[in-house]
């Protein structure tokens, strides 16, 4: 297109779509007038007569044949610019939509899939990729998930991008116990199959992390507030293991057998981790972290593989875990099961932050 041409405002969404059916039309050689394309489209020939002149101002070589009555092209057409993808670019719309639902986020799922069908409309059929040829291809598996889709997922966005106040119940598992709130929200964020609205807490004066299935009920309120620009999403988050946060970040130190250690080397686990192989093919990994709870349960998870090196209160946690892990499957007859309560529950002595404010 000749850059020195006027720049043409960017169409919206009817505007967009009759453009590329008129384009479509001067492709097929059928007549074309401003009447009769008024009346395929069911807009006034004025509004045509605006979309030609959009054409001829992006670079659609067209004009009007007087002799044959109709519009037509000088020389061949493709796609207009502005809806001209590449097949792996338009997919990547549907992928998305795959990997909403994976995490639970159903609703959002479905919208963004509706908006890559309808963005197939505006494209030729060579850059088109059916979402049932997709998923043959490409699935998302993203562990537990909520029994039902998360709740109240658009509200909260809308609260978040017009930045209102939020009161809500909300049900803490630590406590058992349901409380009210008023929260300024700022962030939604996906964990592990969890949706998690990140707000300032008014009752606790910090920021906190609220799980979305845990929210009874919900209420936008007309207060607005004033965000807090220096918020840094990536460093509230950053010396968290989990969603479990401490006081204070501590130094851990794992150190991981042989044979487990060809995977542990794969994976990022955490921004500040540093990992050393050691003569014997261990593998010693180091990071930073706030809060230990879930640390705890990832070093268990790989058994005899893992061993806590420190500091000394996550050894400590492990073992006596360990400990009442062995006493559960060991054969004492009739002796009742530590998970039946005849075993004292740990005590959390790292004093950490649970999860659900």
């Amino acid at each position: 297109m000749d850059s020195s041409k006027p720049r043409a405002h960017l169409p919206n969404g009817p505007q967009l779509w009759r453009l590329q059916r008129l384009v479509e039309w001067l492709r097929s050689g059928r007549k074309l007038t401003q009447r009769r394309a008024a009346e395929a489209l069911q807009v006034s020939p004025r509004t045509i007569a605006g979309d030609v002149e959009y054409l001829r101002q992006i670079g659609v070589p067209l004009t009007f044949d007087r002799r044959r009555g109709t519009y037509v092209l000088t020389e061949p057409y493709g796609n207009l610019p502005l809806v001209t993808l590449r097949r792996t670019e338009w997919a990547a719309f549907l992928v998305a939509s795959q990997a909403l639902e994976a995490l639970g986020d159903a609703p959002h799922a479905r919208l963004l899939e509706a908006a890559a069908l309808r963005l197939a409309e505006f494209l030729p059929t060579t850059v088109r990729v059916e979402p049932e040829s997709l998923s043959r291809m490409i699935r998302f598996e993203a562990g537990p998930r909520p029994r039902a889709p998360l709740p109240f997922l658009e509200t909260l966005s809308q609260a978040i991008e017009e930045q209102r106040v939020v009161w809500m119940r909300y049900f803490s598992n630590s406590s058992a116990e349901e409380s009210e709130r008023e929260v300024e929200p700022y962030h939604l964020l996906f964990y592990q199959g969890h949706g998690y609205l990140i707000a300032h807490c008014r009752r606790r004066g910090d920021m906190r992390d609220f799980r979305l299935d845990r929210i009874r009920a919900l209420e936008v309120r007309d207060e607005v507030f004033a965000r807090d620009e220096s918020f840094d999403l990536d460093a509230y988050l950053g010396p968290s293991f989990g969603m479990h946060r401490g006081e204070r970040a501590l130094p851990v130190h794992v150190r991981f057998s042989p044979y487990q250690a060809r995977w542990i080397r794969e994976e990022q686990w955490h921004p500040s981790q540093m990992m050393f192989t050691r003569p014997d093919g261990s593998l010693d990994l180091h990071m930073e972290v706030e809060g230990l709870a879930d640390v705890a349960r990832w070093v268990l998870s790989y058994g005899g593989e893992a061993e806590v090196v420190g500091p000394p209160v996550l050894r400590h946690r492990v073992a006596r875990e360990a400990r009442r892990m062995a006493a559960m499957y060991e054969d004492t007859g009739t002796a009742a099961s530590p998970l039946s309560g005849s075993v004292d529950r740990p005590v959390d002595a790292t004093n950490e932050t649970d999860p659900s404010p």
